[in-house]
């Protein structure tokens, strides 16, 4: 966050340069979109509606720093989706994965082609800056805010992120983006039954990102999600309705975890397309063994 200006990159160009009148309406549409609600970073964003997407060269930009290993950033895309939701279940396969490191997030990252339609980008900016926290006034509600803060209660041993896209962010759409984490062993359990529990008594509170802003949210469960070990859906919106709502879709495969995060820009609710979601714990599940 505090970016104020829109960038993109061009293929072969490891700097970053403002984008063209088209391209700067759009990330306006963007930010307006995604709000103070969700603490992403739009470099993402802006990097794919400019560029058309496309898979990011290069190992990710993984590094050590205090002993954890770093991820790449988020970012965003256009795709299509169900309806908005949160709950549990899963299919039971895939509990035997243990904690991925970084090199093995990063080949299990969903890539362009994975899923028939869909353009996939990673990008290099870290999606999980210092910056990036999002704290509760409800205690209760922390396990929620965790999905996309920076110092979770449960800390990642390891993450990256990447842009989902079907079509053009300028036709409308959402914007998207999957974080892949993986956590110590019984950790990923403890947070998603945490966050359940959570969703079941916590319909609102006001958040703080590390900017020192602040908003009320409001949370919606939904519908069960019915892939990997386990799972959860559910809505995140601005209680004021000033900005779309954001759609988060947790799976957990072993150790590990891929968090969507769908922000549509009609307004209206969209959940991540259920190809996305299974392809994606295919891809960790396979990981493991290579």
């Amino acid at each position: 966050m505090g970016r104020t200006s829109v960038r993109c990159r061009s293929d072969g160009d490891r700097h970053s340069r403002t984008c063209g009148r088209r391209g700067s309406r759009l990330g306006v549409r963007v930010r307006r979109a995604l709000g103070v609600a969700v603490v992403v970073p739009v470099l993402a964003v802006a990097a794919v509606a400019c560029s058309g997407g496309g898979d990011a060269g290069g190992d990710g930009g993984g590094k050590k720093e205090d002993g954890k290993e770093q991820g790449t950033g988020g970012g965003s895309g256009d795709g299509g989706g169900e309806s908005a939701g949160g709950g549990d279940g899963g299919n039971g396969s895939g509990g035997g994965v243990g904690p991925l490191d970084q090199k093995q997030l990063n080949e299990a990252l969903l890539k362009s082609g994975d899923v028939k339609g869909y353009r996939a980008q990673r990008n290099k900016e870290d999606a999980l800056p210092e910056q990036n926290t999002l704290e509760s006034d409800d205690p209760r509600c922390a396990p929620i805010t965790d999905v996309v803060d920076s110092e979770p209660e449960h800390e990642r041993k390891a993450y990256t992120s990447g842009v989902l896209m079907k079509g053009s962010l300028s036709t409308g759409g959402a914007v998207q983006q999957v974080l892949l984490s993986s956590y110590a062993a019984g950790e990923a359990e403890k947070w998603l039954a945490e966050l359940k529990k959570a969703l079941s008594g916590c319909s609102s509170f006001t958040g703080q990102i590390g900017t020192g802003e602040e908003t009320r949210l409001r949370i919606k469960p939904g519908e069960a999600v019915g892939v990997g070990d386990d799972s959860v859906r559910f809505t995140m919106e601005d209680a004021k309705g000033k900005d779309s709502p954001t759609v988060f879709t947790i799976v957990r495969t072993g150790a590990n975890t891929a968090s969507f995060m769908s922000v549509s820009l009609s307004g209206e609710p969209q959940a991540v397309a259920r190809s996305l979601v299974e392809k994606q714990h295919e891809k960790l599940t396979d990981a493991a063994e290579n």
